[in-house]
């Protein structure tokens, strides 16, 4: 066991860094800003815009797309210099492959390595309070991230993360259960915790954007356009219901493009995002509109296009629960989850970033 004395500077000022990198033939191929830049590409599909979203230049992203592709010994990234975006690019198929590798490990060795460090540590923190943060289900991954990241930085301070609807979790907290940050997109919940007195004033904290995304049975073929769903090949379109922020976000879309109305008599709605994938996966429909946080496919379902934040998107926003005796680390993790390492967890998660500019 290590000594109290330790403990306690570990408390003040130690951190395990955790760094992942694929490599062939001793060359590196993908770490964490490298997969971050690919991944913001495969969002964006432009050299330019990717380059911004990783804090980088045009020449930087560049020559490291080069670097990428060289070490790798087969083409990550398929692109082109010039045009009206600055350089378009696209993930090849073993581009995307590689990604997803790429952040299932690195999301493996946190985990472990929050985990050994927890154990290391056994008993400095048994007697401290216990976070509790709750959060909407389409942010699992995400979080789940972020927490793991935390943890490696901040072992000693407990966390436990709650998932769910966002109602059914104003309604927890309403009642008096335990919570410290409530993380949701659904804008008049968050109202209903604010007009009750139950948060914190000046604790909003607008951290992630999730955009919409159209999938179909795992055989589908890929569609050009959202309005391509009215071809009669999809006899079932999924959407969720509108009480959630993904229908009214997904009805609100679908009427901006003139397509809701045609589509109606087709329609099924289930609960949420989740609930999508579930209908698709089970072939009660053949296509369906899901966060995008959650289109990746899992072999029972396929992404068949994705809508640009630009046309459609809903933010996240965290809030700081009040509390009698409040947790003195609660600030910590508010801040962490702007962090520069949250934001790589949230582009991970298929979200993006709210600017701060």
């Amino acid at each position: 066991m290590v000594n109290s004395k330790a403990k306690l500077g570990w408390v003040g000022d130690w951190e395990v860094g955790v760094r992942v990198w694929i490599e062939r033939h001793g060359e590196a191929v993908l770490g964490a800003g490298r997969a971050d830049l690919l991944a913001a590409l495969e969002r964006e599909h432009s050299i330019t815009k990717a380059a911004k979203t990783a804090g980088m230049s045009y020449r930087r992203a560049w020559n490291l797309i080069q670097e990428i592709n060289a070490a790798a010994g087969e083409p990550l990234v398929k692109a082109a210099v010039g045009g009206q975006a600055g350089g378009g690019a696209r993930l090849t198929p073993f581009g995307r492959a590689a990604i997803e590798i790429y952040n299932s490990v690195r999301r493996a060795v946190t985990e472990n390595a929050a985990g050994a460090l927890r154990s290391a540590l056994r008993g400095a923190g048994d007697s401290s309070p216990c976070l509790h943060l709750a959060a909407a289900i389409s942010l699992q991954e995400a979080v789940g991230q972020i927490l793991s990241e935390f943890a490696v930085r901040t072992p000693l301070v407990r966390v436990r993360a709650i998932f769910g609807a966002s109602n059914e979790l104003a309604d927890q907290m309403l009642a008096g259960a335990a919570g410290d940050v409530f993380i949701s997109a659904d804008e008049p919940q968050i109202e209903r915790l604010e007009s009750a007195g139950v948060t914190m004033t000046n604790t909003r904290k607008p951290i992630a954007k999730n955009s919409l995304s159209i999938i179909g049975a795992a055989g589908a073929k890929q569609i050009a356009k959202p309005a391509d769903l009215l071809k009669s090949r999809f006899k079932r379109i999924v959407l969720a219901e509108q009480e959630c922020p993904l229908g009214r976000l997904s009805k609100t879309y679908l009427m901006k493009i003139g397509v809701y109305e045609k589509l109606q008599p087709r329609l099924l709605h289930v609960d949420n995002s989740r609930a999508v994938q579930a209908a698709i996966a089970s072939g009660a429909a053949s296509a369906g509109i899901a966060f995008t946080s959650d289109a990746i496919g899992d072999g029972r379902w396929k992404l068949l296009l994705r809508i640009p934040p630009s046309r459609a998107a809903t933010t996240y926003t965290a809030i700081a629960i009040k509390r009698e005796f409040p947790h003195a680390d609660l600030q910590r993790l508010l801040a962490f989850l702007g962090s520069t390492t949250a934001k790589r967890c949230y582009r991970a998660a298929g979200l993006s970033v709210v600017s701060t500019a």
